[in-house]
């Protein structure tokens, strides 16, 4: 790796499901499967990009949600650079948890809240009026309540998911300049 090339270790937490590796393989271009596989404790993939004329080399760790992996993927947050929390829209308690994966990743990454992060309301192509369903105005108010930018995503068509690593890539941009 060229010394011009910054390493920036990322976190992507939420519950188990709502596509957090959906979003990473998104991301890298690898596109979108249909199948559920969960994530056991983590995975983890490399991606280079440019911002601001500056080289970034993402290191993505995709965390476990389920319960059972809460204790192994604390070891994770160490020396993150950044952190994206994602929520699935058709699932409110995944939208109600969103604050517990935060303060831990907060508590954990040894940074407290100096780690930059993007909140993500995922599964927006599958959205419906209901009891479950979690609207716009819910997540743009807890993501101001909190301090952090909000974004929209499908990672089934794709819907913002480059925007969301842009802005979580410029966020850490300016905290590290």
């Amino acid at each position: 790796m060229s010394e011009d090339v910054r390493l920036w270790k990322i976190v992507l937490v939420g519950d188990g499901a709502v596509g957090k590796t959906s979003i990473r393989k998104r991301y890298l271009g690898l596109g979108f499967e249909t199948d559920y596989l969960s994530t056991m404790g983590a995975d983890f993939a490399l991606h280079d990009t440019t911002l601001k004329e500056t080289q970034i080399r993402w290191q993505i760790w995709d965390l476990a949600g389920q319960p059972m992996f809460k204790d192994v993927v604390q070891a994770y947050y160490t020396k993150i650079f950044g952190g994206v929390v994602v929520y699935d829209v058709t699932r409110r308690q995944t939208f109600d948890n969103v604050e517990i994966w935060l303060n831990d990743m907060w508590k954990n990454s040894g940074r407290d809240r100096n780690v930059p992060v993007v909140l993500l309301a995922n599964k927006v192509d599958l959205r419906e009026e209901g009891a479950e369903t979690v609207s716009t105005d819910e997540g743009k108010k807890l993501a101001e309540s909190l301090g952090i930018p909000f974004i929209e995503t499908s990672a089934k068509s794709g819907e913002g998911v480059e925007a969301a690593f842009d802005k979580l890539g410029k966020n850490i941009l300016e905290y590290t300049s």
